[in-house]
């Protein structure tokens, strides 16, 4: 293998404090292995907060799968959920509450449009939206959020800029299989605090946990303005990584 399964512990020193990596296990064609050999996929198992996350991962490859759970047996789900196509991008965005299906869930292109939508209520299709209504919905919500004021980082135009250079791990890259560029999204929240942190386009194990690490550790940013109340804003921020 072009890297070693010991590889994927490097990501594992930048988590946040919040996040505990409690298992790790690899996986091959006959099931779970202990050998590196066998092995064409992991399974990483974090406690963050009050729950418990699964990332499924081909091995030097991007995320397969993201599940969150209330128990540490992962067995009832709750919360997020993401799947993700051959080359790392956004497939499939959903939600669960007590392992039903909840809210609308969203199906994206190779591009990461939405070309689909389906809302469930109790685990039961209650509604589907075709690409005609999705984007008419779409610029109805862009109208809606233009904001007053948009979310800023810091007090000049390259702050942002500046802060990411400076907090991301360089040596991430050299460890990593090939290097590439993840795409983070994220949410500015009224407090200017930077939550709803996902992958848009995950890379590998790595890379993608050093992406949003970062973005988590952000210092607060200038919130946006909207009629003169603070809103919400959503961002995609593109972190490439050069081998």
């Amino acid at each position: 293998m072009k890297v070693l399964f010991a590889l994927i512990f490097i990501g594992l020193s930048h988590i946040c404090i919040s996040q505990e990596i409690v298992n790790v296990v690899m996986v091959g064609k006959n099931g779970i292995t202990e050998n590196i050999k066998d092995a064409d996929a992991f399974i990483v198992v974090k406690k963050i907060d009050n729950h418990f996350q699964r990332l499924d991962y081909k091995m030097n490859a991007p995320l397969i799968k993201e599940r969150n759970y209330t128990d540490s047996t992962l067995t009832i789900l709750q919360g997020k959920y993401y799947e993700y196509d051959i080359n790392g991008q956004l497939s499939l965005m959903g939600e669960y509450e007590n392992n039903l299906k909840e809210n609308t869930w969203n199906i994206y292109n190779d591009t990461g449009k939405v070309i689909l939508k389906k809302k469930y209520l109790n685990d039961v299709l209650v509604e589907t939206s075709d690409p005609d209504t999705i984007k008419k919905e779409e610029e109805k919500i862009d109208s809606l959020n233009k904001s007053e004021k948009e979310a800023s980082f810091g007090r000049r135009e390259n702050d942002w800029l500046k802060y990411l250079l400076k907090s991301l791990k360089a040596n991430v890259a050299l460890n990593s299989a090939n290097g590439g560029q993840v795409r983070v999204m994220y949410v500015v929240d009224t407090l200017g605090k930077c939550t709803e942190v996902m992958l848009k386009k995950s890379v590998e194990f790595v890379l993608d946990e050093e992406a949003k690490r970062i973005i988590y550790f952000s210092p607060r940013w200038n919130p946006a303005y909207q009629k003169g109340r603070k809103v919400k804003a959503y961002r995609i921020q593109p972190i490439t990584f050069v081998k």
